[in-house]
């Protein structure tokens, strides 16, 4: 039976990356604004910078730097994307808005890198198709359930200046 978890570094990176699907998808699933979106969407960012941070102590499959190193840079900087507006509340009109799509990108993101680490490990598939498979598989139902889902996210929030004729 083939090894999941190869050191302490490896099982704390699952840990969070569990904790990380579980918290993202409640914050997805769950009503916006209020205490408990609040505290989920925390514990979402920080189980996301502890598996953002252990994936750099990983190097087993690439013995170095390699493709999901760069993956986990490009989900930091849409972690802080996503975060950025609602600790500043600006752009006062849109900040709203860029914190849903960029935190919305960011769990897609990290469902892309579960498809794709249950891939990697099938014999048989390449780099290139693991990469088009999971991407598919996650991108493009996410984006048709994003667009359907954003205007609910933006019915009577405070301020919203939500149009969708605007919102291309």
């Amino acid at each position: 039976m083939p090894t999941v978890v190869y050191s302490s570094w490896g099982l704390l990176h699952l840990v969070a990356a569990l904790a990380s699907l579980i918290l993202g998808t409640a914050v997805l699933l769950l009503a916006k604004r209020g205490a408990l979106h609040k505290r989920f969407g925390y514990g979402y960012v920080g189980s996301m910078i502890l598996m953002l941070t252990t994936s750099f102590a990983i190097y087993r499959q690439y013995h170095g730097f390699g493709i999901f190193h760069v993956a986990a840079l490009l989900s930091s900087v849409t972690l802080v994307l996503g975060m950025a507006p609602v600790l500043r509340k600006k752009p006062v009109r849109s900040w709203r808005q860029l914190h849903y799509s960029f935190m919305y990108l960011s769990v897609l993101e990290l469902y892309v890198a579960l498809v794709a680490e249950v891939l990697v490990r099938l014999p048989g598939l390449h780099f290139w198709e693991v990469a088009s498979i999971s991407l598919l598989a996650v991108m493009l139902p996410g984006a048709a359930l994003f667009n359907h889902r954003r205007k609910q996210w933006h019915v009577g929030a405070p301020g919203a200046q939500y149009s969708p004729a605007s919102s291309g």
